[in-house]
């Protein structure tokens, strides 16, 4: 799709100013946005969420710039009241324009679901597992983080109940949702309960990237105890890569040593 060659765009986000890529699935002939980054910019520090926003950390910073230097995406619009649309020439191009265009649709799209399922809660009635785990997904893959908080409280101790007692459907979608929920949690600055969360995931299936989402919280977190019980889980089953390495020698470090 033509929108794709924009790469990465940026907006304003609830902790920083939050960069995006349009991601395809040609074989399903539909797209997605995802927020891979948010840059600080009273610091110009990037959190990258994804490897290629962790090894890009420069172009992250160059569209969070981008963003704020361009006046159309900033100004007020009305959609009953048309002066108020860009004007034509207001965006660098034709292309970045309806990237914004097609963006705000899918966020709207997203929205309707969120707003659907939180309905259904306020009713009291129940939720399917499926339910929650696609709720989670579109708060993840849009970084709202606020909108976030009140919905992980609120299905919070039925997930965690699915943990304790090893209970998941055949799509496992009770621990994808807490490993949403622990991504979640790590992106708003609570790396305790981020690990609490992949802790409770890894009890419905241990795979690898779960349980080195559990190292990365627990070190986060400050909890060597918790760094060296996944460390070990890790190693027993896979080869470390280098970011866990790195936690591993650091752990180390501040273990080593005794009274002087």
């Amino acid at each position: 799709m033509a929108l794709s060659v924009m790469g990465e765009f940026a907006l304003s986000g609830d902790r920083g100013i939050d960069v995006f890529r349009r991601i395809d699935d040609e074989r399903h002939r539909r797209h997605r946005y995802e927020c891979i980054a948010t840059v600080m910019p009273e610091t110009d520090s990037v959190e990258g969420f994804s490897s290629y926003a962790r090894q890009n950390p420069d172009k992250m910073r160059h569209a969070a710039r981008a963003f704020i230097g361009n006046g159309f995406l900033s100004q007020p619009i009305c959609l009953g009241v048309p002066s108020s649309y860009p004007k034509a020439g207001a965006a660098e191009s034709t292309l970045q324009l309806f990237l914004y265009i097609d963006f705000f649709r899918s966020w709207h799209i997203a929205d309707q679901e969120i707003a659907r399922v939180e309905r259904t809660m306020a009713e009291a009635r129940p939720l399917r597992p499926v339910d929650v785990s696609r709720v989670l997904k579109l708060l993840l893959d849009f970084n709202r983080l606020k909108r976030a908080a009140p919905f992980i409280q609120a299905v919070w101790p039925v997930l965690i109940q699915a943990a304790a007692q090893r209970v998941d459907d055949r799509w496992q979608n009770n621990g994808f949702a807490l490993r949403i929920v622990g991504d979640l949690q790590r992106r708003s600055g609570h790396p305790d309960r981020a690990l609490a969360a992949y802790e409770g995931a890894l009890s419905l299936g241990m795979n690898p990237h779960r349980c080195g989402l559990a190292i990365q919280a627990a070190h986060e977190a400050g909890n060597v105890d918790a760094v060296r019980r996944h460390l070990t889980a890790f190693e027993e089953h896979w080869p470390l890569p280098e970011t866990l390495s790195g936690i591993k020698a650091a752990n180390e470090t501040t273990t080593i040593g005794g009274p002087n």
